[in-house]
C-alpha cells in the first residue's frame, strides 16, 4: 500500500458513559455519527479508525484496537500509530461529526518546529480530539509518558509544541463534542442550519 503523507485517526472506542449507548451508532441526519466522519475526510488522506469495524462500504479505512480494550484516547492514538506510516496524523473523535473539515485545515498551519497544531476557542480550551500532529513528536511524547492506558490527552500535550490557532465564531460552532443526548439534539439543529 503507497504511504500517503497524511493519516486520519478516528477515535470511536470510547465507553460512550454519558450519552447512554454507542455514540458512533448514533444517527444525524440518516446517517451514523461514524459514517459523517469518514465521509468527510478528503480521499488523499489514509484513515485508521480505532475501534470496532464500522462496516462501512463507501469509505476506504483500516481498523485497529488499543489493547486492553478502553484504555482512552492517548492509548487509542498509539495504537493507531502502530500502523500508520505518514508524517502528519490528523486525531479526529467519532463524537465531532462537523470538525473534520475544519481540522484538516490545520495541517497547512503547521511549521517545522510543531508537534501539533490545534484549534484554541473562545475560553482557552485547545482541542486536541479535532488536531493535526507529527507523528515523530507523537511518538516521542507516548515514548516520555511510558504507559498509555488510561493517560489523559492533558498528560500528551504536555509533551508536545502545540501550534495554537483561535478558532474563528465558525469554526467553535462546528466544534460540536457529541456527550449526551442534548447535545446530539444541538448537532441536529446545527445540521438544519447548514
Amino acid at each position: 500500500m503507497e504511504s500517503k503523507s497524511a493519516s486520519i485517526i478516528v477515535l470511536s472506542g470510547g465507553t460512550s458513559s454519558r450519552f447512554g449507548s454507542d455514540k458512533s451508532a448514533a444517527i444525524l441526519g440518516h446517517k451514523e455519527l461514524i459514517h459523517h466522519v469518514l465521509s468527510g475526510i478528503p480521499k488523499e488522506f489514509d484513515i485508521i479508525v480505532v475501534g470496532p469495524d464500522p462496516l462501512l462500504n463507501d469509505v476506504t479505512y483500516r481498523c485497529i484496537q488499543e489493547n486492553p480494550m478502553g484504555g482512552g484516547p492517548v492509548a487509542g492514538i498509539a495504537a493507531a500509530l502502530e500502523i500508520c506510516e505518514s508524517e502528519f496524523v490528523g486525531v479526529i473523535a467519532t463524537d465531532m461529526p462537523f470538525a473534520v473539515s475544519h481540522m484538516v485545515h490545520l495541517l497547512s498551519a503547521m511549521s517545522f518546529d510543531d508537534d501539533a497544531a490545534m484549534y484554541v476557542d473562545s475560553k482557552g480550551f485547545k482541542q486536541p480530539l479535532a488536531a493535526m500532529y507529527r507523528r515523530e513528536g507523537v511518538e516521542i511524547a507516548l515514548a516520555q509518558l511510558g504507559q498509555v492506558q488510561g493517560q489523559s490527552m492533558r498528560n500528551l500535550m504536555a509533551h508536545l509544541a502545540i501550534h495554537e490557532i483561535h478558532m474563528s465564531p465558525e469554526v467553535e460552532k462546528a466544534m460540536i463534542d457529541i456527550d449526551t443526548p442534548h447535545d446530539l439534539t444541538l448537532a441536529i439543529e446545527y445540521l438544519r442550519s447548514l
